[in-house]
């Protein structure tokens, strides 16, 4: 891990300059894009383009990048629970919205074939489709091969944010400002697709301009700490990266449950990044920061 002392107040301004003003040239285009319904568009200049920015930005600002933790330290448990604990959270936050939410429940392909290109919907022929194989499917791959392939994307945020951002705003503002600062940096960092594509927000809901860019604040608050927890612990840069993937993942099975027509729901779940899906990861991110704060008083 990058010594505090290391992150000179010139050196994290030329990397939030980088991190944030260049990525918002991509994630722009992207936000546009999947507005369009060009998804294919935005998944690339997304998770193929921005997501390395922040990596890059460590690298432009004359950090100490072979600081950041990449020889392997799998302790077990963090492991498993990066693996694991995301998958957790997200399916009790997906009950949780589904028991206030009893007739936006069904499993269908509607969700899925909503975020398809026009032309990529023709190519498909639904009926020879079982959803409910898909779900399994989907499910399976979110708990194994989907985590693993998305590692490397998610260590383009995790070596920036775990492994900076947070690092030295926790020196300025304290174990439990730092995070929360932290946490609400990274949900700017994708306003573009939320403001200019309505990503993670489908559909129209009260409040839209306003809750949206809120939402994936408080969501990526909550679940900042517990990366930067798992990052404290093993000083491992490869831990937080496969929480993260785990993260992404778990919203994957989550689309096959929401019938079409309830888009409008999006802000409130089912996946991590609504109000009642992410409340199990807002309730826990909660209790770690209180026995953290215990233990250090």
């Amino acid at each position: 891990m990058i010594n505090t002392s290391e992150i000179t107040n010139k050196k994290f301004g030329i990397f939030m300059a980088v991190a944030f003003l260049v990525a918002y040239i991509p994630l722009s285009i992207a936000g546009i894009a999947y507005k369009g319904g060009n998804t294919l568009l935005c998944l690339f200049l997304f998770r193929f383009i921005a997501i390395f920015i922040p990596l890059i930005a460590v690298a432009v600002s004359g950090l100490p990048f072979k600081k950041l933790g990449w020889k392997p330290k799998f302790k077990f448990k963090y492991l498993i629970a990066s693996l694991i604990g995301p998958q957790l959270l997200s399916w009790i936050g997906a009950g949780l919205f589904f028991l206030f939410n009893r007739d936006a429940f069904g499993v269908s392909l509607d969700a899925y074939m909503a975020m398809l290109p026009e032309e990529t919907k023709a190519l498909i022929d639904t009926s020879s489709i079982n959803p409910y194989a898909m779900l399994i499917t989907m499910t399976v791959m979110s708990l194994t091969f989907l985590p693993i392939s998305q590692i490397l994307p998610s260590l383009g945020e995790e070596a920036g944010w775990r492994g900076v951002m947070y690092p030295f705003l926790k020196s300025k503002l304290g174990p439990v400002g730092g995070k929360l600062a932290g946490g609400a940096l990274w949900g700017i960092w994708h306003w573009p697709l939320v403001i200019l594509g309505n990503y993670f927000y489908e559909g129209d809901y009260f409040g839209k301009s306003f809750l949206g860019p809120v939402m994936i604040c408080v969501a990526l608050c909550a679940f900042g700490i517990l990366i930067d927890f798992a990052y404290e612990k093993t000083g491992c840069i490869w831990i937080p990266s496969l929480m993260h993937s785990s993260m992404n993942a778990a919203a994957m099975p989550l689309m096959f449950l929401l019938k079409s027509g309830n888009q409008h729901l999006s802000i409130l779940g089912p996946n991590c990044f609504g109000l009642l899906g992410c409340l199990p990861v807002i309730i826990f991110a909660a209790v770690l920061l209180f026995a953290n704060g215990k233990k250090q008083a």
